[in-house]
Order: structure tokens, then sequence, then C-alpha cells
């Protein structure tokens, strides 16, 4: 029996995974085409919130990859999902990119906050990772701490996959902000077990049945086993045999690529 028949739903992750700098991996196409003609359910869920579930499901779809809205779960869906659940709207300091801001503003339960004239305002500061990302939003996010604003962060990963190696993520940039203001941050990502609960919801599918698909062992592995789901750890983007055979957190499967789903087990 193979993975895909062993599991009734698939969770994703995409950047490693499912593609590296917004280029398909080998097998991510066929894979998902053949769990789709299998009538299996399937997401995908990233710590990477540059672009909107939306956009990502834009992007999936120009790739070959048939995607829903419903299909991507970002830190943003459960930012929301938190939200969402408050009586009145909320003032938020956002340090992301214009791109998510626009995003942001659609939600009538958020209100966007000018850095610089009404950082004091701001009862949360949201930290998603962008290459807008400078030492005046640092600033003032610190300032926005110092008077009382809660931390949210997309996710506390300190680097993502790219071709030219291990790049600055947003965990970074909260490391900045802890090391000035020592304060807590609510990680809305994964390893969060609320994102995984999000993503079970979605996915519609029993937890004992569903196979987590990842490159990172600290958020991809680790946050899909502390939610008891099974993983399987894919050897194409952050994560080397190496590491993983060093690492304390063990996967429930290594695969060399998307085509090992395939492989009898």
């Amino acid at each position: 029996m193979n993975l895909i028949e062993k599991y009734s739903g698939f969770i994703f992750d995409l950047d490693g995974v499912i593609y590296l700098d917004k280029v398909l991996l080998p097998f991510s196409k066929s894979i998902i085409n053949t769990i789709s003609k299998n009538n299996k359910p399937y997401l995908f869920m990233t710590n990477d919130s540059t672009l909107s579930p939306a956009a990502y499901s834009t992007l999936l779809k120009s790739l070959g990859i048939p995607c829903a809205k419903r299909q991507i779960i970002t830190p943003l869906t459960n930012f929301f999902d938190i939200v969402g659940k408050n009586k009145k709207s909320v003032n938020v300091l956002a340090l992301t990119s214009k791109k998510i801001k626009n995003v942001l503003k659609k939600n009538a339960q958020i209100n966007l906050v000018d850095a610089k004239n009404d950082y004091k305002k701001a009862e949360l500061v949201l930290v998603a990772g962008s290459m807008e990302f400078n030492y005046e939003d640092l600033m003032y996010a610190c300032l926005s701490i110092q008077n009382g604003s809660r931390v949210y962060a997309t996710s506390v990963d300190n680097t993502y996959p790219s071709k030219l190696g291990n790049l600055p993520a947003t965990g970074s940039i909260v490391a900045a902000i802890r090391k000035a203001t020592d304060c807590k941050v609510l990680n809305l990502g994964k390893p969060s077990l609320k994102i995984f609960n999000l993503a079970l919801k979605q996915l519609d599918c029993p937890r004992q049945e569903t196979l987590m698909i990842g490159d990172n062992l600290k958020t991809d592995i680790y946050g899909a086993q502390s939610s008891a789901i099974d993983a399987a750890l894919v050897l194409t983007g952050k994560t080397n045999i190496e590491t993983a055979k060093e690492s304390k957190i063990k996967a429930t499967f290594i695969l060399n690529n998307l085509k090992d789903m395939n492989k009898r087990k």
C-alpha cells in the first residue's frame, strides 16, 4: 500500500514541497492529480504570508495545480479567525507587504493604524516578513509594544528555502523585536495547534487518516505530530537526510521527493 492509498486526506506545505521560488518541483503536479483522481481531499498550508489565500490559489492554478481559495490555509486564515471572535473592531499595526495590507483592509473588524502617527493606538502588532521591512517598521513596532500592544507573528521560521539557500524569514524579524522589547509573541503559523485544527476542519477528514507533507522538521513535522497527525518529510526543500537523521524530531516517513508517495510502504 502506498501513501496515497493509505491516507484519506492530505495537507501539503508549499515552499520546498510543491515549488521552490514559485517554480514547480518535480512530481508535484502528477501527485496532486493522482490524489484528485482518487477523490481524496487535499489542501495547502503555508507559513508564508506574502500572498493572500486567494493569490496563492491563483498562483497554483497558473502552475497547473487545481486549487480553490478554500484549499489554502495561511497564518492570515488563523488571524482572521481570531479577530472574527472579537465583538468589536481592533486597531492593528501591520508589518507586512502592501499586498497583505490591502487584504487586511477588506476585513471590517480590522483598523490598520498609521505607524508614524498612530502607533500608540495599536492594540495588536501583526508581523509578517516582507521585502519591504525596514528599520522604521522595527522602531514603531517596538514603540507600540511598549505602549501595550500584543504581538502576533505569521510564523517564527527564521529562514525559508530558495535556490540561493535558506533566506531570512519572519522569525528573524520577530527575533529583532524580541531583542528590543522582550515581548511575548503568539505564533499564528505552523507548528501551532490552532492552525492545524483549522486545516483539519477545512479538510473534513479524520485526524488519524490525514497525512502532512512538509520539508521543515520544526514546523511541518513537529506541528503535525503535536496535533496527532502522521507526517512525511520530503527532502526537496529545507531539510537534508543528514539533518533528518540527527534531529530529535522524527517524521513518520522520509521521502526523497513527492514521487515516493506512490511507492509501496
